[in-house]
């Protein structure tokens, strides 16, 4: 008789040890500092190689049963290859936020759910969007080409497409929470993922894993595989509208795309100390481009902020 009590804790201590539930502990006022660098390598544009890193403030406005509130802020950013932001379009909707909080709404168990002030952050990334077409209309003196790249802009840069640029960093530090995952048992799922060429979504199979946890941290791995003779259609598609073409390539580019990812979780405060996002896209001709984002957990929220 006595032994059962002591067995029953250990079978509860023993299935809690094999299963994670990822949910930030966070509490108003609290706040840290995230690091992210973006990696650019495309064999296309070899010249155009390298990485953007940038800080990001993080304050907890607010933290209640129904979710948590943040003001995210982002830093300004370094470049090791000025090649990278020549792009346009990548550099109004980069200079479209500058000084600008996005106030980030989560759930209860820390899930992404949108932004309080998304009308706020929308209005400024059309108006810098409508300011850089601008000045890229007065490189053409044909009026009916001028209108003609205005509108493929405007049709793949959709206020959609806009915002879901603006929160990326948001949604790819906060993608794992509220999943209940357990060590030895990956979790695969049907997705769809916002499409690289274009606008819509492509199909994808997600794969995560927990690989090992102790009462510190825990370690997670996540792979995506997505339907490539979609992706080759939609690329097709996509390029045909590059060249004002009407119809679609007979044979569309042989395309195959995968993401990778690797997390560390901070148990104590229920938030990703690292994170490394791997996305590889190869295609026919030796096409090779992988994109990286690189997150690590700079300042967490001090022991003192919660006394």
């Amino acid at each position: 008789m006595i032994l059962r009590p002591f067995v029953c804790l250990l079978a509860v201590w023993l299935a809690s040890a094999q299963e994670l539930t990822l949910r930030p502990t966070l509490q108003a006022g609290d706040s840290f500092q995230l690091e992210y660098t973006r990696i650019i390598e495309d064999s296309r544009r070899p010249q155009a190689n390298g990485r953007i890193r940038a800080f990001i403030a993080v304050h907890v406005l607010e933290a209640n049963p129904k979710g948590f509130l943040l003001r995210w802020t982002s830093g300004a950013s370094s470049v090791d290859n000025p090649e990278i932001v020549r792009n346009p379009v990548a550099a109004a909707a980069a200079s479209a936020l500058k000084d600008h909080a996005l106030e980030v709404q989560l759930g209860p168990d820390g899930q992404y759910l949108g932004l309080r002030n998304q009308a706020a952050t929308a209005a400024r990334l059309q108006a810098a969007m409508d300011k850089m077409l601008e000045s890229l209309g007065r490189q053409f003196t044909d009026p009916a080409q001028r209108q003609s790249v205005e509108g493929l802009v405007r049709r793949l840069m959709s206020p959609q497409v806009l915002l879901g640029q603006a929160t990326r960093d948001v949604q790819t530090y906060f993608a794992l929470n509220g999943i209940a995952i357990a060590a030895g048992k990956p979790a695969v799922q049907a997705i769809e993922q916002p499409a690289p060429f274009g606008g819509g979504t492509l199909a994808a199979t997600y794969t995560l894993a927990l690989d090992s946890m102790d009462a510190h941290s825990a370690r997670l791995s996540s792979a995506t595989a997505y339907d490539s003779e979609e992706l080759s259609r939609m690329a097709s598609r996509f390029f045909a509208q590059l060249t004002a073409g009407s119809q679609a390539p007979a044979a569309p580019p042989a395309l195959e795309m995968a993401d990778s990812a690797a997390y560390t979780y901070n148990r104590a405060y229920g938030l990703m100390s690292d994170i490394l996002v791997r996305r590889r896209l190869t295609g026919a001709g030796g096409m090779n481009r992988l994109e990286g984002w690189d997150v690590k957990l700079m300042r967490h929220p001090g022991e003192d902020d919660r006394q």
